[in-house]
């Protein structure tokens, strides 16, 4: 009896360390198609008992041809998520923690204007610019972050023409109700809002005027 006791004690723990590892490849699996870019993350800590997920060293990798090795880094993201609505059509996560993060701007600039960046704006304002087409869903998956705030942020700015650079501070930031689904803050939206927070933060007047005039804020 103590033998059994003690074989089932180990295959469960075997199952719980197991299924973490699984579930944290498919994690960063995940992570990446969406972001449609390599990811990286050190260490990943799960609690089932509080439904909180913790991401250690986050990178997500730059483009090619950019002279960044990473274009986002983050110390450390915890997320908050609600198991009851997993399988539902939109799945909640009760708050979002972004911290200590570092953002890796590149731009581009030919006769006062961004021509090429490492975060794809540049592109869509091109005359030419094709938007992907997805083939479409027969059901969407939604997902709502009721609460998400952003601390200690910075943003390092890189002129390709000169590389010159420069670091930005951003604001703290808290966001409510971040959804994919209609009637929500779409998180291109939440994008805007940290573009304009960067905008109006630059210490460089010229350079300024250039994201002005190219990304017309």
């Amino acid at each position: 009896m103590k033998k059994l006791t003690i074989t089932v004690f180990f295959l469960v723990i075997l199952i719980f360390v197991f299924n973490k590892i699984i579930l944290s490849k498919i994690i960063i699996y995940s992570a990446s198609k969406w972001l449609e870019k390599d990811l990286s993350i050190k260490k990943i800590d799960i609690n089932y008992f509080s439904e909180v997920i913790e991401l250690n060293v986050v990178k997500i990798k730059n483009n090619k041809n950019f002279s960044y090795e990473n274009i986002f880094e983050a110390e450390k993201i915890i997320i908050k998520y609600n198991l009851n609505t997993i399988l539902k059509d939109l799945v909640e996560i009760d708050y979002l923690r972004i911290q200590n993060t570092k953002f890796y701007l590149e731009l581009d600039e030919k006769n006062k204007k961004i021509v090429n960046d490492n975060i794809g704006l540049a592109e869509k304002k091109d005359v030419d610019y094709k938007p992907k087409i997805y083939p479409k869903k027969k059901k969407d998956k939604n997902i709502l972050i009721v609460k998400t705030d952003i601390t200690n942020s910075q943003v390092l700015i890189k002129m390709l023409k000169n590389n010159n650079e420069m670091t930005v501070n951003l604001s703290d930031m808290i966001f409510n109700n971040i959804s994919n689904k209609k009637n929500y803050l779409h998180y291109k939206d939440v994008f805007k809002i940290i573009l304009n927070d960067l905008f109006f933060k630059v210490p460089d007047r010229s350079l300024k005027d250039l994201i002005k005039n190219s990304y017309k804020f």
